[in-house]
């Protein structure tokens, strides 16, 4: 009995990790954004360097989103009984699958428009329209990933049921 309990804790630890990983990513992936928004139009080479950073912290979002996954079918394998049944549980769980929509699908997806955006030969100007339109999408997308993790963090301190 002892070792399954250590296994719970560990595994909680590893989740608060990479929950802590994942919605720090987007927070730093907002700021790293808006960044790049402000310094792609006076200065494109900085630009550039900052949109090569957006794309590598892609990658973080998805090892913190494999690192919550992991630790929480391992968790669940000690709880499910408990937790499964629990309304809050359940709508954690969807809003962790709205995360993984947001997120892993519309934010990469949005990044493959930026670069398509970046590497259009077009005039200054219809890049910069295009560019407005698309940041105010990102924007949005990224407003809406980091209020979904602070709905998961309330859940799971309060849960209610």
């Amino acid at each position: 009995m002892e070792m399954s309990t250590t296994l719970y804790f560990t595994a909680l630890v590893v989740h608060i990790v990479g929950i802590t990983i994942m919605a720090g990513t987007t927070f730093i992936d907002f700021v790293t954004f808006r960044s790049f928004g402000n310094v792609f139009q006076v200065d494109k080479a900085k630009g550039l360097v900052l949109e090569d950073y957006l794309y590598k912290l892609q990658r973080f979002m998805g090892v913190g989103m494999l690192i919550i996954l992991a630790s929480g079918v391992t968790m669940m394998i000690k709880l499910h009984e408990v937790w499964g049944a629990q309304i809050w549980f359940r709508i954690k769980m969807g809003v962790l699958l709205l995360i993984i929509i947001n997120g892993l699908s519309l934010r990469r997806r949005l990044g493959s428009k930026l670069k398509k955006i970046l590497t259009e030969d077009s005039s200054g100007d219809s890049i910069a329209g295009k560019f407005n339109r698309f940041k105010r999408d990102f924007t949005t997308v990224q407003v809406i990933q980091m209020l979904l993790f602070v709905i998961i963090y309330v859940l799971s301190i309060f849960k209610f049921n």
